[in-house]
């Protein structure tokens, strides 16, 4: 709206103090003109009644009468009149104006007037207004107003009659001179506006450019710039001039902080890490790609929490100790190394940043390298020591009946084939993570496959009072795998949920077509795994606690054979564990690899 801009304030505040000087000013003058002007005609009147009364005192001739008349034909030019009272207030013909109608002298001087006159003492009156019974000027003559002046006659010194001059108001009246006045005040509003309007446009036009350059730069668009006029220095110049060189400096400034955005942005992008940057409230306000997908993954856990619970205790400590914080978190199944390091804004903390990096692998390998030998040495260090404990007691001749040499021949060949068994486990897990598995893809009949490796753990699982459920759909496509490492894979994964889940547990085999995949699933309701040990679980001679083994002693090397079977298939295989709940072992396995094998 106009009268909102400076366009508008500066042009109504010109106005109204031309408006309020013009006003006060024809107040003035009319006051002034008017008084004027009454004055003067007065004035005139008695000059020219002096003239009628010098003549009337002249002898009576025909040049008198002559003179007198000419002088009342141009006072009455002027439309102004004479009338001639006698002693007793009568109208005397001498002297009179002819065109002087026949009315009562009351209605243009009073009785006392009349009386004051004829004893000796002049009378003047600046102006009358007539008013008829009506409200109405009685005598078209008179109009509105007259203006009066009374001499008397004298003769001998005595007071022989009066001279009565007066004049209408025709000519000029006061409403004419306002009414004057009052066009020229409008006038010169009208002129003072447009100077106005023209000055306040000249000088907010500057302003008005600036502000849309403004406005266009909040946009983000800093290459505005203002038209600086070269043939006017004044000060809008100067500003406009301020105001590119503002701007100039601006966009320079964006465009620097862009690029150095962008560059962080591309190293943020390229990092291996993921980064985590958040604000004193705990808001994250910059991530990069694997730090978004590390979050989506935190929050379908840990809830709709801004930042996850994970986290979130590791920041606190930072805003409270205002120090970097390290330590290792787990997240389903993986483990990453967290450096936390609080950011600062004039020696106060206004947030932190943290750097996730994924060091299962590390982690595992470091485990590896300080297990293996150990794990070696013991699953060898149990047979070895019986297989020597039992043949120095046949050396010794310890065992002296035939029943006794058998009994400890077959020790001794049990724990050799033990053995054998784990150093062909070793041989066949050391070919498969060297490439060189060999799959004979064939046709396989899945629900009979499944089936009997139900029934061949049905009788194992009634002896531990654990119930075997197999839930096999009635029509399954046919499968191209090689069914005896298929086999091997479901007969690992059943064989260790039935050794650790505890009596009235149940163990549950599941199929599922899904399309061009079939999902093979082991869950059951034992002991289940601890978060910490889930990387772990698919690598060699991994144990989980040996309490939960139940006395049967495995080589740790199943899981760690079922993941290069299914992954040789083209497959995937994952855990889902909760301690004290249980265990849920899923394969997803394509229907025929045969062009991948």
């Amino acid at each position: 709206m106009i009268w909102r801009s400076i366009v508008g304030k500066l042009w109504l505040t010109i106005i109204g103090l031309v408006a309020v000087v013009l006003v006060v000013l024809s107040i003035f003058l009319s006051e002034q003109i008017i008084s004027t002007y009454y004055n003067a005609e007065l004035k005139n009147m008695e000059q020219l009644a002096n003239l009628v009364r010098d003549t009337l005192k002249q002898p009576e001739n025909g040049d008198r009468a002559d003179y007198l008349r000419s002088v009342l034909k141009v006072a009455e030019l002027n439309e102004t009149y004479t009338i001639v009272l006698g002693p007793d207030g009568s109208v005397e013909p001498l002297g009179t104006s002819p065109n002087v109608p026949d009315i009562p002298w009351q209605d243009i001087l009073e009785q006392t007037e009349v009386d004051q006159v004829l004893q000796g003492k002049p009378q003047s009156l600046r102006t009358r207004v007539i008013v008829g019974e009506e409200g109405e000027t009685p005598y078209p003559l008179f109009k509105d107003e007259v203006m009066m002046v009374a001499l008397p006659l004298k003769k001998n010194g005595e007071v022989t009659g009066a001279v009565v001059m007066y004049r209408t108001q025709g000519q000029l009246s006061e409403d004419q001179v306002k009414k004057l006045i009052f066009i020229s005040a409008v006038i010169g509003i009208v002129l003072a506006t447009i100077f106005a309007f023209f000055l306040s446009t000249r000088i907010t036009q500057p302003l008005i450019q600036m502000k849309r350059a403004a406005e266009r730069m909040a946009e983000g668009e800093f290459s505005a710039r203002v038209r600086v006029r070269s043939h006017e220095r004044d000060e809008m110049s100067d500003l406009a001039v301020a105001f590119n060189r503002m701007a100039a400096q601006l966009e320079e400034s964006v465009y620097a902080l862009s690029q150095e955005k962008e560059t962080l942005a591309s190293i943020l992008r390229s990092m291996a890490d993921g980064v985590i940057t958040m604000n004193a409230q705990g808001q994250i306000i910059v991530t990069n790609p694997l730090a978004d997908q590390l979050l989506k993954e935190w929050h379908e856990e840990g809830g709709e929490s801004e930042l996850p619970p994970q986290l979130n205790q590791y920041f606190c400590q930072v805003l409270e100790e205002e120090k970097e914080v390290f330590d290792d978190i787990t997240v389903h199944g993986r483990i990453w190394a967290l450096v936390i390091t609080p950011l600062y804004a004039k020696n106060q903390v206004r947030g932190a940043v943290a750097v996730l990096r994924d060091v299962t692998e590390e982690r595992r390998m470091d485990k590896l390298r300080k297990d293996f030998v150990a794990n070696v040495s013991h699953e060898l260090r149990t047979p070895l020591s019986m297989l020597q404990g039992y043949s120095e007691a046949l050396v010794d001749g310890v065992a002296s009946s035939p029943e006794d040499q058998k009994e400890i021949a077959q020790v001794i060949h049990d724990e050799s084939l033990r053995m054998g068994r784990l150093v062909r486990e070793l041989l066949d897990l050391a070919r498969m993570e060297s490439g060189h598995i060999r799959l004979e893809p064939s046709k396989v009949d899945i629900p009979d496959l499944v089936l009997r490796v139900g029934r061949k753990f049905n009788t194992i699982a009634k002896e531990q009072g654990i119930r075997l459920n197999v839930e096999v759909p009635n029509q399954l496509p046919v499968a191209w795998w090689d069914e005896d490492k298929v086999e091997q894979v479901l007969t690992n994964l059943t064989d260790n949920a039935i050794r650790h889940t505890q009596e009235g547990g149940e163990v549950k085999l599941t199929v599922v077509d899904e399309e061009n995949e079939i999902q093979l699933t082991v869950e059951d309701t034992g002991s289940g795994i601890p978060e910490e040990d889930l990387p772990f679980i698919f690598e060699r001679f991994y144990k989980a606690d040996k309490a939960r083994t139940r006395g049967q002693s495995g080589t740790g090397l199943g899981l760690a054979i079922v993941k290069h079977i299914v992954e040789a298939h083209g497959g995937s295989v994952n855990v889902r564990s909760k301690e004290g709940e249980g265990t849920r072992f899923q394969v997803q396995m394509p229907l025929d690899n045969r062009e991948k094998t």
